[in-house]
């Protein structure tokens, strides 16, 4: 899948489970973070060539099972032995593990595997029904995620923007509330009269 989806799927996910913005925005990352292994997309690019890296390592070693407990138990130790959080980053990585053996064909027809036991064992899992990358499929499940994260932006009071701006995510926010009219926080938010 897209990793926008992948970084929806989380944020929506972390927003359900936590008040906590640092800690939804460590649930998204969880969600995106197994695509680190397709870095060699950045290498094959700088050199002008065919895919070789990408395709020799997307899906191997960030999104097999020692990676996933790589990433829980660094999540475990950083934020304070907080093993709810750990366990939600777990989930995370592998719901980005299904979304691809679900939905990640490529144009060419290719099956792309998740090699889940990796290093050791080569054995890709895959799906006979897999989805194309950009078919209509993953196409309506990125704009559900959309509508969710639009939703629980404006019932939460906070989006990922603010980590950038925080006058930006308020106007933003504010927006979505008055676009989908949800007043819940912006109301709670109003000094008293």
């Amino acid at each position: 899948m897209n990793i926008i989806t992948h970084a929806l799927a989380g944020w929506c996910a972390g927003s359900r489970i936590s008040q906590h913005r640092n800690e939804v925005a460590v649930v998204a990352a969880s969600s995106v973070i197994p695509d680190i292994d397709g870095m060699g997309a950045l290498v094959d690019l700088c050199r002008g060539g065919e895919a070789e890296l990408f395709s020799e390592y997307h899906h191997r070693f960030g999104h097999c099972l020692p990676f996933g407990l790589f990433l829980a138990i660094a999540v475990f130790i950083l934020f304070r032995k907080n093993v709810r959080l750990a366990l939600w980053c777990l989930a995370v990585f592998h719901f980005h593990l299904l979304c691809d053996v679900v939905g990640a064909m490529g144009p060419d027809g290719y099956n792309w595997p998740v090699f889940y036991f990796y290093p050791f064992s080569d054995y890709g899992v895959t799906w006979s029904g897999q989805w194309e990358i950009n078919g209509w499929q993953n196409i309506v499940f990125t704009v559900a995620l959309l509508l969710d994260f639009l939703y629980q932006a404006a019932q939460k009071g906070f989006s990922p923007v603010s980590f950038i701006s925080e006058k930006a995510d308020n106007a933003f926010v504010k927006t979505v509330q008055q676009r989908l009219k949800i007043n819940i926080l912006y109301e709670a938010q109003k000094p008293d009269e």
